[in-house]
C-alpha cells in the first residue's frame, strides 16, 4: 500500500510538474487539424495546481468519466471512483510542491492530443515527516469534450530519480 502511495504520489508530482508549462518542444499541427494549444496547455496547468493543491475534488474534473490514471508499481485505477480512491490515497500521504514542464504536446485529432512532460520538485511523506526529492517522466493523452474542455483520458508516469530509502 506504501508503495502504490507513493508511485501515485509521484504521478501525480510529475503532472502538477508540468502546469507552469514551458515552451513546448513541438506543438504540431498534424493533417490540418486546429491546434488547440493553450486549451490543451489550461489543462495541463489545472493539473499541476490542483497536484500541487492536494485535494481529489480539484483533480476530478480534469478526467474523463472513463479516465484511467497508471502509477508505476501499482495496478491503473480505471473509472472516475477508482480515480478519486487513488488521489485519495496519494494525497492521504504526500504533498507535492512540483513543476511540470512540456516536452511534447500533439494533437492528434479534433479530440485527441497526447503530452509528454518531465516533472521535478519535492514531495512531503506526512507518515514520516520526510521531503523527499521528485523527478519524473509522464505522459498524458487527453480527450476534448463536447464543453470544448480538454480532460485527462490516460495519465502514466515513471520516476527518473533512483528509490530513496
Amino acid at each position: 500500500m506504501t508503495r502504490f502511495v507513493t508511485s501515485l504520489a509521484l504521478a501525480s508530482f510529475m503532472v502538477l510538474s508540468v502546469m507552469p508549462l514551458a515552451a513546448p518542444a513541438a506543438a504540431q499541427r498534424n493533417g490540418g487539424i486546429p491546434m488547440d494549444e493553450t486549451g490543451i496547455r489550461a489543462t495541463m496547468a489545472a493539473y499541476n495546481a490542483a497536484l500541487n493543491g492536494g485535494k481529489t475534488a480539484d483533480v476530478l474534473p480534469l478526467y474523463t468519466d472513463d479516465g484511467v490514471f497508471m502509477p508505476p508499481y501499482s495496478p491503473p485505477a480505471v473509472g472516475i471512483a477508482a480515480v478519486k480512491a487513488a488521489y485519495d490515497l496519494v494525497f492521504a500521504e504526500l504533498k507535492f510542491n512540483v513543476r511540470f514542464t512540456i516536452a511534447e504536446l500533439v494533437q492528434m485529432a479534433p479530440e485527441w492530443a497526447y503530452v509528454r512532460t518531465n516533472s521535478a520538485g519535492t514531495t512531503l511523506h506526512h507518515s514520516t515527516g520526510k521531503t523527499t526529492a521528485e523527478a519524473n517522466q509522464e505522459l498524458f493523452v487527453l480527450k476534448k469534450g463536447a464543453d470544448g474542455k480538454w480532460r485527462i483520458a490516460r495519465y502514466s508516469f515513471s520516476p527518473t530519480n533512483p528509490p530513496s530509502d
